[in-house]
């Protein structure tokens, strides 16, 4: 078994169960994940059509994971929605009887409204109490805690706002669906993903999301001053994350201009070999102000692992 510090802020591409098997005890904070819904959509590198009981099986190993790497206290986030209509699974309900029954405490559910019904064409009897369908236009976000409702640090290095917990401790959270999909069938909402990490961790906290796609998690963790691990299978959806994370960071350092008249910089600038010399070359100077969203993050220190 491997030392936090080796998966620490990294983009890993490996099969899930190999790489959290390396992770250390109780050495994560806050997990947060939407496993393949089975459903046979076109996943890069992944089979998303197994047979329901092995899937099932397939879940419960990742869980288990899961609760062993978690510190005391730790939450795991895990976006799910019942799937199909015909075929109807409450997937959900079997995913948390799977955590209730490994020991994981159930915190709560949260209903994330998508409003996607102008795309609906599954209404079963039109206008008829013969066989009407419900669509969902919302998904589920069921977290559970490690051993403990309290997740233990130093209150300093909590950073979310009076605003932003009055609005996000009501558990109806209405989110457009991520239209920037940059090749991966169901991304995250990075607004989403922030409120789950600002509401759940404090600064310098550890979030994982062992099936990271194209690296929102790893992305919103970066910008609110929190350290991440990111696992794929997918080269091409690592790929995809890790040129992210690097426009994250060269924003952080060196942030487009708001609030003030005059020519505004182009993204595309800041990537030019002339720009990416003169942002590492500011080692010695005052730093940049950052923008809002964009925390700076201290470096990894690992603490002395508590009981779980």
């Amino acid at each position: 078994m491997k030392e936090p510090e080796v998966f620490i802020d990294r983009i890993i591409c490996g099969d899930c169960l190999e790489v959290m098997k390396a992770m250390p005890d109780n050495s994560i904070h806050l997990v947060v994940t939407s496993p393949p819904y089975n459903l046979g959509i076109s996943y890069e590198n992944h089979d998303d059509n197994l047979i329901y009981a092995d899937y099932l099986n397939w879940m419960r190993k990742v869980w288990v994971e899961v609760k062993r790497i978690l510190v005391k206290g730790g939450r795991f986030a895990l976006n799910i929605a019942p799937t199909s209509i015909k075929d109807f699974r409450p997937i959900h309900h079997d995913f948390s009887n799977q955590l209730r029954d490994i020991g994981m405490i159930m915190r709560t559910e949260i209903i994330w409204y998508k409003q996607t019904m102008r795309r609906r064409t599954a209404w079963g009897s039109w206008k008829s109490p013969a066989n009407p369908h419900i669509v969902p236009s919302w998904e589920y976000v069921l977290v559970f805690s490690k051993d403990s409702w309290t997740l233990d640090s130093d209150s300093k290095e909590a950073d979310i706002t009076a605003d932003e917990f009055m609005r996000f401790s009501d558990g109806f959270w209405y989110i457009p669906p991520e239209s920037q999909r940059r090749g991966h069938p169901t991304p995250f909402p990075e607004e989403l993903i922030y409120r789950l990490i600002k509401f759940y961790t404090y600064k310098g906290n550890i979030v994982l999301d062992m099936f990271g796609g194209t690296g929102t998690v790893a992305v919103v963790a970066q910008k609110t001053g929190r350290h991440f691990i990111h696992i794929d299978i997918s080269p091409k959806y690592c790929e995809i994350a890790e040129q992210r994370l690097k426009t994250a960071r060269m924003l952080q350092e060196f942030p487009l201009p708001t609030g003030r008249i005059g020519k505004k910089a182009k993204v595309s600038e800041l990537f030019s070999p002339k720009a990416e010399k003169h942002i590492y070359g500011q080692e010695k100077k005052e730093k940049v102000p950052q923008v809002q969203l964009l925390e700076s993050k201290k470096n990894y220190k690992p603490s002395e692992a508590k009981d779980a």
